[in-house]
């Protein structure tokens, strides 16, 4: 069902550069189990669900203002394992605890939002949003990555029928 919902969000963000040239948009191409899987090892967790299914159709990326953190199939410690390391460095207030994974990061260094490795419901991950710099605290945003992304575009869609 995640893949199918995953499918159709990246087929009407790919049509949105048909409607609308001025928006940046690109992929860095699908990726496999087998570099997610190095990831997973690299930190320590498990990704279930509908960003898996994301990252295996697309690797990561989209609208240039909504950019999905990746993991490519060539180089899978980049991307989402970099901009989670960042935030685990010395200088940040609250280090990102183990079981987060960097989806969306800002480079403007506001909170980032997170993969929940350590809850499944459903099979999905929720997303949730991490306050590094004031309190440490956890938001949970979305139940799964599909519902997060399909949310935050969907401002650029013409109708909510995904």
């Amino acid at each position: 069902m995640s893949n199918l919902r995953i499918s159709k969000i990246v087929e009407r963000v790919n049509q949105l550069a048909e409607v609308d040239d001025s928006l940046d948009i690109s992929w860095i191409g699908a990726s496999d189990n087998a570099a997610i899987q190095t990831l997973e090892t690299a930190l320590g967790v498990n990704i279930s669900g509908s960003f898996r299914d994301f990252i295996l159709q697309t690797g990561g990326g989209g609208l240039a203002d909504l950019y999905i953190s990746s993991i490519s199939k060539d180089e899978p410690l980049s991307g989402c394992y970099d901009d989670t390391i960042y935030y685990k460095e010395d200088w940040c207030p609250h280090k990102l605890p183990d079981h987060l994974i960097v989806i969306q990061r800002d480079f403007d260094d506001n909170e980032p939002m997170c993969l929940d490795s350590s809850v499944v419901i459903n099979g999905e991950n929720p997303v949730v949003l991490y306050y590094y710099q004031s309190t440490g605290e956890i938001e949970k945003i979305a139940d799964s990555f599909s519902d997060y992304y399909h949310e935050f575009l969907t401002p650029y869609f013409d109708n909510n029928d995904i």
